[in-house]
């Protein structure tokens, strides 16, 4: 289990801990002074017990069977503890008490770990990410070997490339890439050229593939990786910081409160009184659905507020000003941005990011990509609701290949200089953007 994941385990342990006691109390009142060294106790208890007993220490190829045998120890031992209570402070509970303590506990405590045994499994057996090495020496070796130990991760070694053996390098990975479906690269160099790293960086942008800069940390860094990783003595480092997990976690969570309040907060009452206003416009569906580019290129549904007549055009040619096909009210929400909203739905399906580059039709990005050699960078991440070309101005229409090419430059910006507070600058600047209107809001 990655630290990310124990941490996110070991809180959501402590809120069930602490829901327990509080259903147990309301079920058999106590007094304050029982109920608060209950409460105090009991979390002591399992923070110490984490930190010494390890609980989160779960291998991935561990069984149904497995987890929980290991569980129910650390459970009777928290038990135990707990009895102690009892017995060193003489302070009185009644079996009640702490039989519907557990008997909410424990059930929600396995539910928790055997939900993530699931989705695991449904992502390791879809999921399989083929893998090149470059370098051959004892680091490309060693992660050659945990891998192949540990299918159940994911990876399939795919082929290496020896930097030493390789005059023109990056040609030669350009080419075995195009031959085989690769998602990640391991550069295992004990040295690379500032020049070397940046032309891999640009081709796995504009390949959409994954780059992973690993040292031999040897045993000294054996902190960095989990029980069950100890014999992979190296460290990863993501060329972009948007690959790092922790960053990737940050950003999802970020998208999830975010687009969950303002789903119900706003979306909630305002798309009802949109819908009625649209169809009472114009004959129709409420919403307009078109296929755009998204994650790795991938087609996805994005959905809008339809502002247009129904017409054939939709798919194939821009919106532009004074455009015939637009409704009157849909000009007010194409204006105001209001028809962009129902994407927080395709936010929490995880099809989308609140921050990122604007996803773009299919016959759009078709017309382009010939013309801009790194276009497929912006697909590297997942779309976003606005991004930092949009808040800057390049937003609407695309008139022509200078617009195109401006909006691709501050996407791939956005992407290789990610940072959680440049997206809250872009949530600030976006809401400037909307308060002074644009010329291109058609």
């Amino acid at each position: 289990m990655s630290g990310l994941a124990k941490i996110l385990f070991f809180l959501i342990d402590l809120l069930l801990l602490n829901m327990a006691m509080a259903l147990a109390f309301w079920w058999e009142p106590a007094t304050v002074r029982n109920a608060i060294y209950l409460v105090i106790y009991s979390n002591l208890a399992w923070i110490f017990l984490a930190l010494v007993a390890n609980p989160y220490a779960v291998a991935k190829t561990w069984t149904v069977s497995q987890i929980l045998k290991s569980q129910l120890v650390f459970l009777f031992i928290h038990l135990g503890v707990l009895a102690s209570l009892v017995l060193f402070f003489k302070r009185s509970y009644s079996a009640s008490q702490i039989a519907w303590l557990y008997a909410v506990f424990v059930p929600s405590y396995f539910i928790i770990r055997l939900v993530a045994l699931y989705i695991r499994k449904i992502r390791t057996h879809e999921v399989i990410r083929n893998y090149l090495l470059i370098g051959k020496n004892e680091v490309a070796a060693e992660i050659r070997k945990h891998y192949a130990l540990n299918p159940d991760e994911g990876f399939r070694f795919v082929g290496q490339i020896d930097f030493a053996d390789t005059p023109h390098l990056l040609s030669s990975i350009r080419s075995f890439c195009e031959q085989h479906d690769i998602h990640q690269i391991f550069w295992c160099a004990p040295r690379a050229s500032a020049q070397h790293l940046n032309d891999l960086i640009n081709f796995g942008l504009e390949s959409l593939i994954q780059v992973k800069i690993v040292v031999d940390s040897g045993s000294s860094s054996s902190h960095l990786l989990s029980v069950q990783e100890k014999e992979l003595q190296t460290k990863q480092v993501s060329a972009l910081p948007i690959d790092e997990p922790l960053n990737q976690a940050i950003k999802r969570s970020f998208d999830l409160v975010f687009g969950l309040l303002f789903v119900v907060l706003v979306l909630s009452w305002l798309l009802p009184l949109i819908a009625i206003i649209i169809k009472i416009d114009s004959k129709g569906p409420i919403f307009f659905i078109q296929k755009r580019n998204g994650l790795k290129n991938a087609p996805f549904g994005c959905i809008k507020f339809r502002t247009m007549v129904v017409n054939q055009e939709a798919d194939t040619k821009q919106a532009t000003k004074d455009d015939a096909r637009i409704t009157s009210v849909g000009k007010f929400l194409r204006k105001s941005s209001i028809d962009e909203l129902p994407q927080f739905i395709n936010v929490l399906k995880g099809e989308m990011s609140l921050i990122g580059p604007r996803p773009h039709p299919i016959k759009l990005n078709e017309k382009f990509a010939v013309h801009i050699q790194n276009l497929m960078a912006r697909h590297y991440v997942k779309p976003g609701i606005t991004g930092l070309a949009q808040c800057l101005g390049y937003r609407g229409e695309t008139k022509d290949l200078a617009d195109m090419e401006n909006r691709v430059r501050l996407d791939r910006y956005y992407i290789e200089h990610w940072s959680f507070w440049l997206d809250i600058k872009i949530v600030f600047l976006t809401v400037v953007s909307l308060l002074r209107g644009s010329e291109k809001a058609y």
